[in-house]
């Protein structure tokens, strides 16, 4: 599944948003599912673990939902889940232990906090017209600014023109890319020699037995 939406970037803020929650519902219904037990222990719920497996089966079914290209209906139907996660752990807080009490009692706090945060993006969602945007297409991107073959062209031309020319393209490369080239400064420009170009004949070469005077 592809979570990469928008024209220019990947995630916008709000398809963060909602994918995290869809990975949340997931965890949660497994969760509820594979140890009811030990949830129902925990919030004074014991005797309904077959109800907090059917709640697990129903956060599973909510989180591909909301992972899908149209979340807003799997979302509204969060909200609706856990208005029946709270009136559930209510049922917790008459508990007799005491732990159990404070459990079931900030697990409703909790619940309504995400159930604001599902409503939140549903009506996101809904500004948005319910659908992602199509993801982003990259396939005319070569991540060369000239294409492929001016590139190529560029560099089988500086190989023709040689070595030295070359070597001269490449500093002009640095000079205008930023770098900075190796023995730079005032004491290092005193001791260089100039750079014979390419159109300078240079020395002459001398035959054997022939001396200049």
């Amino acid at each position: 599944m592809a979570f990469k939406y928008g024209k220019d970037s990947s995630l916008s803020g709000a398809d963060a948003l909602v994918r995290g929650i869809g990975l949340f519902s997931l965890g949660l219904g497994v969760a509820e599912l594979v140890a009811p037990g030990k949830i129902a222990k925990t919030f004074g719920l014991e005797g309904k673990e077959t109800l907090l497996r059917a709640f697990g089966a129903r956060e599973i079914a909510s989180g591909i939902g909301t992972l899908s290209s149209d979340p807003q209906p799997a979302l509204w139907s969060r909200v609706g889940g856990d208005v029946l996660d709270m009136a559930t752990l209510a049922l917790g807080a008459r508990s007799d232990r005491q732990d159990a009490k404070r459990n079931a009692l900030i697990g409703i706090g909790a619940v309504a906090g995400i159930a604001a945060l599902d409503a939140f993006a549903a009506t996101l969602m809904g500004k948005r017209g319910g659908e992602r945007p199509p993801p982003a297409d990259y396939s005319d991107r070569s991540g060369l600014p000239k294409g492929v073959e001016a590139s190529r062209g560029y560099y089988r031309q500086k190989q023709e023109r040689g070595p030295a020319v070359a070597h001269h393209d490449a500093r002009d490369d640095r000079r205008h890319s930023g770098g900075k080239n190796k023995g730079s400064g005032p004491s290092a420009a005193a001791g260089r020699q100039p750079e014979q170009m390419e159109t300078d004949p240079g020395s002459s070469p001398v035959a054997p037995g022939v001396s200049l005077s």
